[in-house]
C-alpha cells in the first residue's frame, strides 16, 4: 500500500537539496572570485592563471597577463558544475611563483626591489608581496568555509 503524501515529502527533500547545492555553489563562486581578485597582479599573469577543474587538477598555464583576470573568471563561471555536492573541485594555479606569492619567500629586507618601467621598485615587505602581506587564497579559503559551516 503506496504512503500518502510520499510524493510532497520527496518534493520538499529535493527542494532541501536544490537550496543547499545552490547555497555552497554562491559561496563557491564568491570565493574563487575573491581568490582571483585577490592575486597580487603587477602584470596579471598569475591572477589569469587560475583553472576550475572537476575530478582532477589541471596543468593548463596562460601566458597572457590580465590584471583583472578575465581567462580565471571565466573558467570559473564555465567549469563551476550545476551541482557541486558531493562533487571534487580544484582551483589551482600553475604560474611558477604563485607559492611565493601566497605563502612569502621574498627578500627580507628588500634590497632594491624588481626592476620594471624604468627603475627599481619595492613590491615586498616582510618577505610578502606588498598587495597580499599573509597571502591571499588562504584567508579566502577560511571565508569560505565559516560561511559553509553556518548553511
Amino acid at each position: 500500500m503506496p504512503l500518502k503524501g510520499l510524493s510532497n515529502v520527496k518534493q520538499a527533500i529535493d527542494k532541501v537539496v536544490e537550496s543547499a547545492n545552490d547555497d555552497v555553489k554562491g559561496i563557491y563562486l564568491a570565493g574563487l572570485k575573491n581568490i582571483i581578485e585577490g592575486t597580487p597582479a603587477r602584470k596579471g599573469v598569475a591572477r589569469n592563471n587560475w583553472f576550475l577543474s572537476e575530478g582532477s587538477p589541471t596543468g593548463a598555464f596562460k601566458a597572457s597577463p590580465s590584471v583583472g583576470g578575465s581567462a580565471s573568471l571565466n573558467s570559473v563561471l564555465r567549469n563551476m558544475p550545476q551541482s557541486v555536492l558531493g562533487k571534487t573541485l580544484y582551483f589551482t594555479n600553475n604560474t611558477p611563483y604563485i607559492n611565493v606569492l601566497e605563502y612569502g619567500g621574498y627578500p627580507n629586507p628588500v634590497k632594491y626591489g624588481s626592476y620594471f618601467e624604468g627603475r627599481f621598485q619595492k613590491l615586498s615587505s616582510g618577505g610578502y608581496s606588498k598587495q597580499a602581506p599573509g597571502g591571499f587564497a588562504r584567508k579566502s579559503i577560511k571565508l569560505m568555509q565559516a560561511k559553509i559551516r553556518t548553511l
